[in-house]
């Protein structure tokens, strides 16, 4: 799914009231557009990222357009060519956003989420050995799970006979897991907490292989320092429900510092080499 399929898909399945038409194109405010990373399929993020989406209308007084991209390249292309004012990255690729491409540090969503391998429940795989010369699904490679489950089958020298499989998003991973069209999917927890209805559920962990921060808000650093103090406030007075799980879109959102981003200096050094790379 190319990003203007993204696109038009987040941006039909919300309210009439976001498409600026007519008297209200010319009179009303611009939409705030949101950049949101693909880790779930458009209509699920849409789904998930209404209650900020609402909070963020009404705090600011304005209408919201939330956006996502084919994959993780094509989120690093969109922020930096600006197009849009506020962005939910993985916590290296804003690393990158704050550090090279001129954005500013905003709000953290979940503090920490942990990277686990799975696998199917009826499944043949009891044990890291039976992955060997299967598939392993996972979001793409610039993201920032899949990056540390790269590694991961590094160290347990699984990356010369195992076939990475990249995804367009955990659900998609999940149904691939539930079909044996992979053998196991690296995922983070907090992402497993926010699948759509229909998702197969079948999976157990067979690894846990380390903490992440969760993904991180910033916003273009061109906007007025008066928008982006009032999108700061906006976002920290953010509540999430206290009935459904904390994950990036259910959170409560704690101030980002420069300093905060630094943890992930390594792994967003290789996002930038990679990024480098001719695709």
């Amino acid at each position: 799914m190319n990003r203007v399929r993204r696109r038009v898909l987040l941006a039909l399945a919300a309210p009439a009231s976001l498409a600026p038409t007519g008297a209200r194109a010319q009179s009303g405010p611009q939409p705030l557009r949101v950049g949101l990373a693909p880790y779930l399929s458009p209509a699920a993020l849409l789904t998930v990222f209404r209650p900020l989406r609402e909070h963020l209308e009404r705090a600011l007084a304005q209408p919201v357009e939330l956006l996502t991209a084919r994959d993780f390249v094509a989120l690093a292309a969109a922020v930096r060519a600006g197009e849009y004012e506020l962005a939910l990255l993985p916590a290296h690729m804003a690393r990158l956003a704050v550090t090279d491409w001129g954005w500013q540090p905003m709000a953290r969503t979940v503090i920490t989420t942990e990277v686990v391998v799975l696998v199917s429940s009826e499944g043949p795989v009891t044990r890291l050995a039976d992955l060997r010369g299967r598939r392993v699904g996972m979001l793409d490679l610039h993201s920032l799970s899949a990056a540390v489950g790269v590694q991961w089958l590094r160290t347990q020298q699984l990356s010369d006979t195992v076939e990475i499989a990249a995804l367009p998003s955990i659900n998609s991973a999940l149904h691939a897991l539930a079909v044996d069209e992979v053998a196991a999917v690296v995922a983070a927890t907090s992402q497993l907490l926010s699948l759509p209805p229909g998702t197969p559920t079948n999976y157990r962990p067979l690894a846990r292989l380390r903490d992440i921060p969760g993904p991180w808000h910033v916003a273009r650093s061109a906007l007025p320092a008066s928008t982006l103090q009032r999108l700061r406030e906006a976002l920290l007075a953010f509540e999430p429900d206290p009935l459904r799980p904390a994950t990036a879109a259910n959170s409560r959102l704690t101030p980002l510092t420069l300093a905060d981003t630094e943890r992930v200096d390594a792994h967003a050094a290789f996002l930038r080499r990679q990024l480098a790379q001719p695709r």
